[in-house]
């Protein structure tokens, strides 16, 4: 398999975990629904299935993602994302879904000039355990980029919001933006 297209496709897989939405669905039922709907309408049904806490803590590391490449003359960045006049008070000022759904907006384009067409083949949900109020969701996912695919566990943990279940961004989608952080840094 191209390397590029196996981490671009475990990226993909491993944001599938920092997603929910609902009413009174079981954790198991949303992460169907989740992926029914990435199938239907793409990457960018994933923020209006993300706990808002979440969206705000992803915001929070991006803009520090986004100040770095300014500071080193890297602001087309932002103007690619957000608009040639954006700047990052500007950006900053934004509530974290409109903020989020521009961040998709720039990983789809990056997909769409590499030729990749990502399609969300498949989700099995194996089971799920129970951690205090926390429910972890294990599934098998399968999310392919052309004529390349990728199946790969994932445990997807929901955690009571409201009236429904909602997802914390992973901690492997924080060790992502931080090795981008720390490779901004270097450059």
């Amino acid at each position: 398999m191209n390397h590029t297209k196996s981490v671009i496709l475990s990226a993909i897989i491993l944001m599938l975990g920092t997603i929910s939405y609902g009413g009174n669905e079981t954790p198991e039922e949303l992460a169907k629904q989740y992926f029914n709907a990435l199938q239907e309408e793409g990457m960018t049904a994933m923020g209006k299935f993300m706990h808002p806490d979440a969206l705000e803590e992803l915001k929070v590391m991006l803009l520090e993602v986004f100040e770095t490449a300014e500071a080193g003359g890297g602001s087309e960045i932002i103007q690619k994302a957000f608009g040639d006049s954006a700047s990052i008070s500007d950006i900053k000022q934004m509530d974290a879904q409109a903020f989020f759904n521009a961040f998709i907006n720039i990983l789809t384009a990056s997909l769409g000039e590499r030729g990749l067409s990502i399609s969300f083949d498949k989700l099995e949900v194996l089971g799920t355990v129970e951690e205090d109020k926390i429910r972890h969701v294990l599934t098998r996912v399968t999310v392919g980029a052309g004529e390349t695919a990728m199946t790969q566990m994932e445990v997807l943990s929901f955690m009571p919001y409201e009236d429904s279940w909602r997802l914390q961004l992973s901690g492997k989608i924080k060790g992502i933006i931080n090795a981008i952080q720390a490779r901004l840094i270097k450059n």
